[in-house]
């Protein structure tokens, strides 16, 4: 027996040994018990959970954030996901966030409402790519809202910085002003949330708009898989909601999908993981989208134009080292043949220097240079003015007015003819809003190869310290694409895009103003300026500034 017992002593030993190194094994591709990645304003503490791969990294991390209405759950509804990503060889973040009434989290003192669960999430984006057990990329998997906070931090934020470089959402709702009733779900669970989590009313809309991915994404959107179930929860044309924005901005770097059956965000993820594990191992190997400093080409704007302060001021830079060749026009009897009422009889143009010199003047256009001809840029009407000249870098200003005193519609438009040898850096226009139907319209070419990153403002209270009369006084501001789309749209400028718009040192300098930061493709944008809430009048100021 001493024998036997002696010969089984080692053989336990042995497999004692065995199993614990089994088990430490096992133990770097679960969780631990929860990490601090950060501290809220408020003084709540929130953690994530890890999910280790086995092996030597650095890894790339993907977040994943649960849902639960905004107001509830946790990192546990991600469990088996985050799992499935340790495996494939991300290193998961499965993270809190503040929580919206009822919930919160421990510690937790602010009502945890739009922005301050994204603001967590960017928080967790940041610590991430700063951990030393990532490589610096970042991604995220989200179900429900955290499917919403994917999408949001994958449109917004500085790319490599609190911006997700790849993005997988499960039924997520990506239009919280979009409260239409989905007769095969219903939405009386999705409007309460999305109404609690932004904390206004239904008829709030620009507020909860500041809080919607398809209102946010530009051109220079990450990489994003939208996944949705045949009879899910969330009404079906959130989706269609988000689609429909990334195809009018012309985005190919996303991908949707529809999934059998009735699961909701992490319920289908059995389903769906190959797909979405390929799609962030694709998304980290991209190169991010190439940004360019904008390159404004051209500009036009149509207004009502009178006498006084009612002229059309059109302003414009130029930088660089190089004389800039341009063409000016003032357009007005030939927009009748576009349907155009009310048009200005004769408009008169003048180009003014920095100094309020006029240095050119025209009224009713005649023989023009051949290259302007070949442009195509001969007016259709012989009342019309055009104004030609090769300018060194500097500030000018075009006046359009009516001669006499007559007033009417018209169309004032500025063309670069030599777009290499130095550059169109802001465009403006200052303008009257004769009504709600009689908006400014300000268009814009934006010029190059790579997408171009932008700021336009609309500028109304702001003016009266300038001594201007009659200021519109709560412009409102609308960008669309070529095909008519709305991209954009902003009612007060601390509403939506607060962060980015000071961080082109340009913010207005009246709340009620309105600007919008957009990366666009190159192409044809219009903003429209409007009183949308009273269908006011006033003069008002729309500008362009290109970005670097």
């Amino acid at each position: 027996m001493q024998n036997q017992k002696a010969n089984f002593l080692p053989l336990v030993t042995t497999l004692l040994a065995f199993l614990v190194c089994a088990f430490a094994t096992a133990a770097q591709a679960g969780p631990n018990d929860g990490e601090v990645y950060g501290i809220a304003p408020d003084g709540a503490v929130l953690r994530w959970v890890v999910y280790q791969p086995r092996g030597t990294g650095p890894w790339p991390a993907v977040l994943v954030i649960h849902g639960g209405g905004f107001k509830s759950g946790g990192p546990e509804s991600g469990a088996v996901a985050a799992a499935d990503l340790a495996s494939a060889g991300f290193i998961a973040f499965a993270i809190e966030y503040r929580l919206a009434p009822p919930g919160s989290l421990p510690g937790q003192t602010s009502d945890g409402r739009f922005p301050q669960q994204t603001d967590d999430v960017k928080m967790a984006v940041r610590a991430a790519r700063t951990d030393p057990r990532c490589n610096g990329q970042v991604g995220a998997v989200g179900g429900s809202a955290g499917a919403v906070h994917t999408a949001y931090t994958a449109a917004t934020g500085t790319p490599g910085d609190d911006r997700l470089d790849v993005g997988v959402c499960l039924s997520g709702g990506y239009d919280l002003s979009d409260l239409s009733f989905d007769p095969a779900v219903g939405n009386v669970d999705f409007a309460y949330n999305a109404l609690n989590y932004v904390g206004v009313s239904a008829s709030d809309e620009a507020d909860l708009r500041a809080a919607s991915p398809a209102w946010l994404a530009d051109a220079s959107v990450a990489p994003l898989l939208l996944f949705h179930s045949v009879e899910d929860p969330m009404p079906a044309f959130q989706l269609v909601d988000m689609t429909s924005k990334l195809d009018s901005l012309e985005v190919t770097n996303y991908r949707s999908a529809i999934v059998p059956g009735s699961g909701h965000a992490f319920d289908y993820w059995s389903t769906v993981k190959d797909q979405a594990i390929a799609f962030l191992e694709a998304g980290f190997s991209a190169p991010p989208i190439a940004v360019g400093a904008a390159r404004l080409s051209n500009v036009s704007t149509r207004s009502h134009v009178g006498a006084g302060e009612q002229a059309v001021i059109s302003g414009f830079i130029i930088t660089g080292v190089a004389p800039k060749s341009v063409v000016l026009r003032a357009l007005a009897p030939s927009l009748a043949q576009a349907g155009v009422r009310g048009v200005l009889a004769d408009p008169i143009m003048e180009l003014h220097d920095s100094t309020g010199a006029v240095i050119a003047k025209n009224d009713n256009w005649s023989a023009l240079p051949a290259d302007v001809v070949a442009a195509g840029l001969t007016p259709a009407n012989p009342a019309e003015s055009v104004i030609v000249a090769t300018l060194p870098a500097g500030s000018y200003t075009a006046v359009v007015s009516g001669a006499g005193t007559s007033s009417g519609v018209a169309l004032v438009e500025l063309y670069d003819l030599d777009p290499e040898s130095s550059t169109l850096s802001n465009i403006s226009t200052r303008a009257e809003v004769a009504s709600d139907d009689d908006p400014i319209i300000g268009g814009f070419i934006l010029g190059g190869t790579k997408v171009s990153s932008v700021i336009v403002r609309a500028i109304g209270p702001s003016l009266v310290s300038k001594g201007v009369k009659g200021a519109l006084p709560d412009p409102t501001l609308e960008l669309r694409n070529s095909e008519g789309d709305v991209l954009f749209e902003n009612d007060d400028w601390r509403t939506s895009q607060e962060q980015e718009v000071r961080a082109t040192s340009i913010p207005p300098g009246n709340d009620h103003e309105s600007a919008i930061v957009a990366a666009l493709k190159p192409g044809s944008y219009t903003a429209i300026v409007r009183d949308a809430k009273s269908g006011g009048s006033g003069i008002a100021l729309v500008e362009a500034y290109a970005l670097p």
